[in-house]
């Protein structure tokens, strides 16, 4: 039985329903979720008609305990990177250990799904997410509301993290994951903010905030290009491109979602036809299998991320026309038999046949399902959702994004 979306998770209420509409007739213009829902749902809270609604208290109760947050920063950590410049991010790669066989543990040896307590002890890979959960739960509270104290502390947080020359990130991920006795950075650390296009999101709902201001807009549109040219040109960037893996599906993406951002709907477009069309001709097989994801340790975990992954490039790819939902890929695969082929293992994963080192939590699922009633049919995925979560299902939030 799922009570509540966490807001770790808050990426999934946006993209619960979404369509095509955005940026038209007052339309807030996001990405990744349903721009005529949310505006439907401000404008009757402002009516009057939804301030007793439970999913709306619950909303700006966790908004209201936000108003308190201290700002955070990658400026925070106490080490510095090999760059000398603590507003580069830094992270390690949390599946790397001491190699017990070495005196000084070096280099440090690979143990797929464990995750090593040690990068705990760097804080902007936290800091990132918390940053990336806070604004978009204030940025919602305050479009439905049009609270001005939920916009001013989403960009005061905003405005610390990446706006500010005293705290501001650097616009690279340099030095993320790093793998002590090994290297200094990997491609492979991009994945630590795969939670961008949420970000992206949430600063759109800011656009009409009087507490927004305009140079602070036009300076996170710059940092966004920076890093997008990063992303683009770097050699950890490149690296992640070529990932066969969820890396390569969440890299694409991050790359789309800012394109948007940046108005540039062309490239979008361009790219989504050109490169992520291939991530489905490689990653998915006739059967639905993804077989780079069934060689983890967390195979059932891995296989949901990389489907999770498919579904926001495909609500992005919708913004510019273009279906990735019905799309089947040269070998046969397709995200709808990826998602057909997990199914059966969410309802009964004792018949699982690959690794899954820790209990596998099915709450991302849900949404997932919401969208394919819509996307493909209804019947089919209703009886799905009525068979995995056959208790009562409470999800607070969706219930009105």
């Amino acid at each position: 039985m799922i009570k509540t979306i966490d807001t770790k998770n808050f990426s999934l209420l946006l993209l619960v329903l979404a369509t095509s509409l955005f940026g038209q007739n007052g339309l807030p213009k996001i990405y990744s979720g349903d721009a005529q829902k949310i505006f439907s749902l401000r404008k009757a809270y402002l009516n009057g008609e939804l301030k007793n609604e439970n999913a709306i208290k619950y909303l700006k109760r966790q908004a209201d305990k936000l108003l308190s947050m201290t700002p955070l920063s990658v400026t925070d950590k106490e080490q510095i990177p090999p760059s000398g410049d603590k507003h580069d991010y830094m992270s390690m790669g949390k599946y790397w250990w001491p190699d017990p066989n070495t005196k000084d543990g070096l280099p440090y040896i690979r143990k797929d799904g464990e995750v090593n307590p040690e990068v705990k002890g760097i804080s902007d890979a936290t800091n990132i997410g918390k940053t990336i959960s806070a604004v978009e739960v204030l940025s919602t509270a305050f479009y439905i509301t049009n609270d001005s104290k939920y916009s001013f502390k989403a960009s005061q947080i905003l405005h610390v993290m990446f706006i500010d020359e005293k705290s501001k990130m650097n616009p690279n991920l340099n030095y993320a994951q790093f793998v002590p006795g090994r290297n200094e950075g990997r491609g492979s650390g991009i994945i630590d903010v795969h939670g961008f296009y949420r970000l992206i999101d949430a600063i759109s709902l800011l656009e009409n905030a009087n507490e927004w201001m305009k140079d602070d807009d036009t300076k996170i549109r710059s940092w966004f290009e920076e890093y997008l040219l990063w992303l683009q040109t770097s050699k950890n960037g490149l690296a992640e491109a070529k990932a066969k893996n969820n890396h390569g599906t969440w890299y694409d993406v991050q790359i789309v979602s800012i394109l948007l951002f940046l108005d540039r709907s062309n490239e979008a477009k361009s790219y989504l036809e050109s490169v992520s069309k291939k991530r489905i001709d490689l990653q998915i097989k006739e059967d639905g299998k993804q077989l780079e994801e069934l060689k983890r340790t967390k195979a059932m975990s891995y296989t949901l991320f990389n489907l999770k992954a498919y579904f926001k490039l495909s609500v992005l790819a919708d913004k510019v026309g273009l279906d990735l939902w019905n799309y089947n890929g040269k070998n046969g695969g397709s995200i709808r038999k990826a998602l057909d082929y997990f199914l059966p293992f969410v309802q009964d994963s004792t018949k699982w046949e690959y690794q899954q080192i820790e209990s596998f939590k099915n709450d991302d699922v849900y949404p997932l399902l919401v969208i394919a009633k819509k996307k493909y049919d209804e019947k089919t995925y209703g009886d799905w959702i009525r068979k995995i979560f056959p208790d009562n299902i409470k999800i607070s939030i969706p219930n009105f994004l």
